[in-house]
């Protein structure tokens, strides 16, 4: 049976909209970008969700879309990830219970948080948001028209996005840097287990967004001191781990900074186009984007296609 989910990627500055067709395989059938007006989203929290509903919808409309179901993302700033090494009998345990578990880990009352989890071989993965923005993205979505089947954190939407690309049995180890605005995240995708890294400031004048006085050798320093940490965390649980190969996805890095940061840290980089067109077929270029920009949405899509 085929399937299609729109995954919708809401950025600090554009919105990234993918129409994916899932029958045995997923099919990037339909791209489109928009930027969005300054200020409607700061801090990944939308403060302005007319002016994003209007460019939202006025990009769906120009897609001519054939579902109305979709994934949308939630900013890696406004979730909490926590993995714990699975127990047995873990999935039995009571919602109340997986509550008390990540109410160790908020500012805030759990009463507050909108709590999910998912089970991997040797990881149970517990997600908390707030509820007030995971609510936010689910009415503007809904204001356009369409039905929200799941709003998922952006690290998760990125190792979605690996488990696409590597397929059931992966026998690889490997890393995502996700550049977004304004945070950087960092994902372990080993063999098919999820770990989530780090997250780091993204200077958005990197990019021509804003104005600050950050350099590109400073940004691309923080990311190789938080690779390291990452590195050195995930083998305290995994003593076993050797990562194959580095990824980047998001915002494109200044020329020469990948291979910059992939040979300090002694870990081969590998380009996501080829891979997600061979997988996907994506056709990044008629949206305005690289490939790598769509990796978020394309993510979405990924999860929605085997939850429909």
């Amino acid at each position: 049976m085929t399937k299609r989910i729109l995954g919708i990627h809401i950025g600090e500055y554009r919105v990234i909209c993918i129409e994916a067709r899932h029958s045995g395989n997923i099919v990037v059938e339909k791209v489109a970008s928009s930027p969005l007006p300054e200020q409607s989203v700061a801090n990944g929290l939308i403060s302005d969700p007319s002016a994003v509903a209007e460019v939202l919808g006025a990009v769906v409309s120009k897609m001519e879309v054939s579902t109305n179901n979709a994934i949308v993302n939630l900013p890696t700033n406004l979730a909490q990830i926590k993995c714990i090494p699975a127990e047995q009998d873990y999935l039995e345990l009571t919602p109340d219970q997986l509550r008390w578990e990540i109410s160790h880990h908020l500012n805030d009352p759990v009463e507050e948080s909108i709590i999910s989890y998912f089970n991997l071989p040797m990881t149970t993965v517990l997600v908390s948001a707030k509820k007030a923005p995971v609510e936010s993205r689910a009415r503007l979505i809904e204001k356009i028209g369409l039905t929200v089947n799941a709003i998922d954190p952006d690290p998760i939407a990125v190792f979605n996005l690996l488990a696409l690309v590597e397929g059931t049995k992966s026998k690889r180890n490997l890393i995502i840097v996700d550049i977004q605005i304004p945070f950087t995240q960092i994902v372990v995708f080993a063999k098919g287990e999820f770990w989530y890294g780090s997250s780091i400031f993204t200077p958005s004048e990197l990019f021509g967004i804003g104005s600050g006085i950050k350099t590109w050798r400073e940004f691309t320093e923080n990311i190789e001191q938080a690779l390291n940490m990452v590195l050195n965390s995930y083998k305290l649980f995994n003593p076993a781990f050797e990562p194959d190969s580095i990824i980047f996805s998001g915002r494109p890095l200044k020329e020469g900074s990948e291979q910059t940061i992939s040979s300090q840290i002694g870990i081969k980089s590998i380009d996501l186009k080829p891979i997600l067109k061979r997988k996907t077929k994506l056709k990044h270029k008629k949206a305005g984007l690289s490939a790598s920009e769509a990796a978020i949405a394309v993510g979405l899509t990924a999860h929605g296609a085997s939850n429909l």
